[in-house]
């Protein structure tokens, strides 16, 4: 009788596992299928989402799609820190981490996790207010496990009040009785930019990502994993932005000058309308990075009226169902449905704040449904999205 009990939970398990084995190539296959003609209302089924409304009302992306006649963002146009997580968030409240100031792009902090929201963190500087509080994604390659800076030759910022020569993680951890975050948690360990020509301290042109119509002139400042750090000569940290080498907003020394553009010289340079690049090499004795490290960034494929979600830039803390209003070479610009357009905003279309129809659903993210009639009832005199 026991044999038989066996037998039969045995070929119960077995079962369940075929039954998951086909679901799961059957979810494989349907990311392996979405076309741009498909992608209407099949992507918001695998992932819809039930968001309450007034009264009893419900939302959901697939009723939402179809309703509007409208077409969801092709997964295959999301890059992979974009798009769906191969894995769960496994960050806990009070881990210790190391991660890049948004405000200070060259400078590496002591940070906490505040709050977890879906695949999303919310990052405090140890020392400071919760003001200076920052979202990025779990995959993000800002952030670092504990050592990251010690083990790469960068400098680490401590918490405020603690001197720069007193601070160790060991003894900071035992004294703030909290836990460094698990190394298998982060994107990536590496510190070398692989098969790439740029070096630190190599001179380039770039745009100026805080006033765009400027191109200046700019240095390699420092390099990670496949990224590396734009400075802006004799200019402070806070231009300062991370990106890859086939970046629009990077190019070789002279594009300027072939492009007929005008370049902008380091600030003080004298007599800057004259700036020559072949003195200012000789001057500086640097380099400029060849012009074959610069790599073409393929065209996205965003198109007008597509549907995405995008967090709030006013308040990040939010993700909303967004629609693309315009789009250019290397951005989309993006409304919240059902607001004003004076909240639309540009945004690169490989930034970390866009997602696909879905994500929120995916990852254990509250989305933020558009914003209805009745809700704006309950809004009157507000000057920016909640």
């Amino acid at each position: 009788m026991q044999r038989a009990y066996i037998v039969r939970k045995s070929l119960s398990m077995r079962r369940r596992k075929r039954n998951k084995l086909a679901r799961g190539l059957s979810k494989k296959r349907f990311y392996m299928e979405q076309t741009p003609e498909n992608m209407k209302i099949e992507n918001a089924v695998h992932f819809s989402h039930l968001v309450p409304l007034n009264g009893n009302k419900l939302w959901n992306w697939n009723q939402y799609l179809e309703e509007k006649g409208a077409v969801a963002a092709p997964i295959k146009l999301f890059t992979k820190e974009q798009s769906f997580p191969d894995t769960k968030n496994g960050f806990g409240i009070g881990m210790k981490l190391e991660g890049t100031d948004p405000h200070h792009p060259s400078m590496f902090c002591v940070l906490s996790v505040a709050e977890v929201r879906g695949f999303r963190l919310r990052l405090h500087f140890d020392g400071y207010p919760d003001c200076y509080d920052f979202w990025v994604n779990a995959s993000s390659p800002d952030i670092h496990p504990v050592g990251w800076c010690d083990q790469t030759g960068h400098t680490l910022h401590p918490p405020k009040g603690c001197p720069d020569n007193s601070f160790n993680w060991p003894s900071f951890l035992k004294a703030s009785r909290a836990q460094a975050a698990p190394k298998y948690l982060f994107k990536s360990m590496t510190t070398v930019m692989p098969n790439s020509g740029f070096q630190v301290g190599m001179k380039l042109e770039a745009v100026d990502r805080k006033n765009p119509s400027l191109v200046c002139v700019a240095s390699v400042a420092d390099m990670a994993d496949n990224r590396l750090l734009v400075h802006f000569d004799n200019w402070d940290d806070s231009y300062d932005y991370w990106c890859d080498d086939s970046s629009p907003y990077i190019h070789p020394v002279g594009w300027c000058q072939e492009n007929g553009r005008t370049l902008t010289a380091p600030r003080g340079y004298p007599e800057p309308e004259h700036f020559c690049w072949e003195k200012y090499l000789n001057d500086t004795g640097t380099s400029a990075a060849p012009v074959g490290a610069f790599k073409e960034k393929a065209p996205h494929g965003f198109l007008v009226n597509m549907k995405l979600e995008v967090v709030d830039k006013r308040n990040p803390v939010l993700i909303r169902v967004s629609t693309i209003v315009d789009t250019d070479d290397h951005r989309i610009k993006v409304n919240f449905d059902g607001w004003s357009q004076k909240y639309d905003y540009w945004i690169d279309v490989d930034s970390s704040d866009i997602h696909p129809v879905g994500w929120c659903s995916r990852t254990g993210h509250p989305i933020e449904a558009p914003l209805t009639s009745d809700n704006m009832k309950n809004m009157t005199g507000l000057t920016s999205c909640p």
